[in-house]
């Protein structure tokens, strides 16, 4: 039987939303857990259903933890397959093409019209052509032949056709069947199928003119749809979203997260257990002092939420941070007003420093220092200065 890994959204070199705090050291920690659950699941294929990485300039060192876990996972024996989804750059991935193709079983699929007509690799466990669009791979050892069909995300904008040609061409695309004998029919692509659930990190950006796409056009006959684009892992009919490795937003902590493996005819979810992860902790206080006096024994980094209108000094907020230090990610109020309780203040009769203290407490609940007013109010000269000499 088949035996394939599925995984997606790796985002590597991703900061947390709403804060600074960049995943990437975690996220190498995630990938060596992958690792693992290879070398014991042993998988002939592990596909990587898009977004590898979080932008189209990821750093050198993201680059090179992706490069170097792809070459980690096919020195185990798997076929490894990686596509492009919309935080990637079609043409960075495009350019580790002549290093691979051919000479390492790793296929990088970076635009869904890139040419693989020549594409050809053959060693000890695979023999792979390309026969009607599709990957044809013969599983040496298992006598298996799989064809695996990989789309990559596409858009108006990557394709430069127009809504109504885009749309046709998309079907044209995800709806063929091999046109080979073959064990199994594998289909994955980076897209948003109608009816999946979003999360609170995905950019979901609009395909031909629409949001989403219907489940009908995927392939009907596949034995597995690996997708990615979506941040929890879910099912709609064949499909299966995978998810991202890690949460990426508050509202995505209780996600479970982990890996797909596909064998036989049978799905299951493999969740991440090493417990030297970092978790986010989400903490939520009625006051600063009861952050300060709740923080949670341990290293996990720290998303403090407090419920309090009232203010506080800047010693207070000071012992609050020293208290939490590097394990503090973000900190904020969150305080719920009713209309009665919002004041009803006629700005107009305000200077520009009265509005911006009356801002900073409404936000933090403290008094901005003589220095961050000042602060405030030459940043406003500059703009206004620089909006005046526009206009001449």
């Amino acid at each position: 039987m088949l035996k394939l890994l599925h995984t997606s959204d790796w985002h590597l070199g991703k900061v947390f939303k709403e804060t600074t705090f960049n995943l990437l050291d975690i996220q190498k920690l995630i990938l060596y857990e992958i690792l693992k659950i290879a070398e014991i699941e042993k998988p002939d294929i592990v596909l990587i259903a898009g977004d590898i990485f979080d932008t189209y300039t990821p750093s050198f060192e993201a680059e090179k933890v992706f490069y170097s876990s792809v070459a980690d996972l096919s020195a185990r024996g798997s076929l490894v397959i990686a596509l492009a989804g919309n935080h990637d750059s079609p043409e960075k991935l495009l350019i580790s093409r002549p290093l691979i193709d051919g000479k390492h079983p790793i296929i990088i699929i970076s635009d869904p019209a890139e040419d693989f007509s020549n594409y050809n690799f053959e060693n000890e466990s695979f023999r792979i052509s390309i026969e009607r669009d599709f990957f044809k791979i013969l599983i040496k050892n298992k006598n298996l032949v799989v064809a695996v069909k990989a789309i990559p995300y596409v858009s108006e904008v990557r394709t430069g056709l127009n809504t109504e040609v885009f749309l046709n061409r998309v079907k044209e695309i995800m709806s063929p069947e091999p046109g080979f004998t073959c064990d199994y029919f594998i289909f994955s692509s980076h897209i948003y199928i109608q009816g999946a659930q979003i999360s609170g990190s995905e950019r979901i950006l609009q395909i031909g003119g629409i949001d989403y796409l219907p489940l009908e056009i995927l392939p009907e006959n596949a034995d597995y749809i690996a997708l990615g684009h979506l941040h929890r892992y879910q099912k709609i009919g064949k499909a299966v979203y995978s998810g991202s490795i890690y949460p990426f937003d508050i509202g995505e902590i209780t996600h479970k997260k982990g890996v797909c493996v596909f064998e036989g005819e049978n799905e299951k979810f493999i969740e991440f257990e090493n417990k030297n992860i970092p978790k986010i902790i989400k903490l939520e206080f009625e006051t600063i002092e009861d952050a300060i006096n709740g923080i949670p024994d341990g290293d996990n980094p720290c998303y403090v939420i407090i419920k309090s209108n009232r203010e506080y000094s800047p010693s207070d907020i000071d012992r609050f941070l020293k208290t939490y230090k590097q394990r503090l990610i973000k900190w904020r109020f969150d305080i719920e007003q009713s209309e009665e309780d919002i004041p009803n203040i006629d700005v107009s009769s305000l200077t520009d420093e009265q509005i911006f203290i009356e801002y900073f407490r409404s936000k933090i609940s403290i008094q901005p220092d003589r220095q961050t007013i000042s602060m405030f109010l030459k940043c406003l000269e500059e703009t206004r200065n620089a909006t005046n000499q526009s206009l001449y």
